[in-house]
């Protein structure tokens, strides 16, 4: 989309995924790219591994062999401090923002009476107050350029599942922050938009849906011909086009796309 070419997007969770994916894409796009995710170090006893920096880094490299501008930054999105300091390091890189894409997210899978106090936080800390911490510290600097912001919740955003309490009400969350930040934020005219995924491979998705224990990933091919109409899962590649398409609509905002294959029509 000619109208990205030059601009300035950072993305959230870009070292793998999703995250890699909507960066990619606004790298062939022309923009250029910041990428935040976390250093090495930082699991949090998930029961999945988390991206890391020689991911980060790999994504950094593969963003730069496109013809851009890119900067890998190791930041938690939980943490202020950690989040003011890439924005800043950010805007000194590139001179301004145009486009924030909150990404970074993690998922838990569990019924209610062993979801622990602490998962719940972690969960509700990585993705909706990582989400609004992003937002605060860059909504100064996309004003001034006209920008906007994507928010990556999920169907999940939109419908709740058993086993899902934190993850599904992380996502409604999302959804919720961005229609009130499209509403706080359109007299700056800076828009605020959600992308809501349905089934990905991922790392993140994988482990829980095509665990051995859950059958594999016949298991998980089989819940997707189950649930999605349209017969297959998503890829990172589907969710890059609908946060291209929203970052270049200039008059779309409060806006929770649904890119699930019919799987939520909501």
């Amino acid at each position: 989309m000619d109208e990205l070419t030059g601009k300035v997007a950072l993305v959230t969770g870009a070292a793998r995924g999703i995250g890699r994916g909507i960066a990619l894409g606004l790298a062939h796009a022309g923009c250029d790219v910041a990428l935040l995710d976390l250093g090495d170090g930082a699991n949090d006893t998930l029961t999945y591994d988390l991206s890391g920096l020689a991911e980060l880094e790999a994504t950094a490299q593969e963003i730069a062999d496109t013809g851009v501008r890119t900067l890998a930054v190791a930041c938690d999105v939980r943490q202020p401090a950690e989040v003011d300091a890439a924005v800043a390091k950010t805007i000194a890189e590139f001179g301004g923002l145009d486009l924030l894409v909150n990404n970074a997210g993690v998922v838990h899978m569990g019924l209610v009476d062993t979801l622990t106090p602490e998962r719940w936080d972690l969960v509700f800390d990585v993705n909706v107050k990582g989400t609004f911490l992003c937002s605060r510290a860059t909504a100064p600097h996309l004003a001034a350029r006209q920008g906007n912001i994507v928010n990556i919740s999920s169907v999940a955003g939109k419908r709740g599942y058993a086993g899902g309490a934190a993850y599904c009400s992380s996502k409604f969350a999302v959804i919720g922050l961005t229609q009130s930040l499209a509403a706080e934020f359109a007299p700056t005219g800076v828009r605020v938009n959600a992308v809501c995924p349905g089934i990905l491979a991922t790392h993140m998705w994988t482990h829980h849906l095509a665990a051995e224990d859950r059958g594999g990933r016949a298991a998980y091919d089989a819940s997707v011909d189950q649930m999605i109409p349209l017969g297959r899962e998503q890829t990172a590649e589907d969710i890059a086009g609908a946060v291209l398409y929203l970052a270049s609509a200039p008059n779309v905002t409060g806006v929770s796309l649904n890119v699930a294959g019919g799987m939520e029509t909501n």
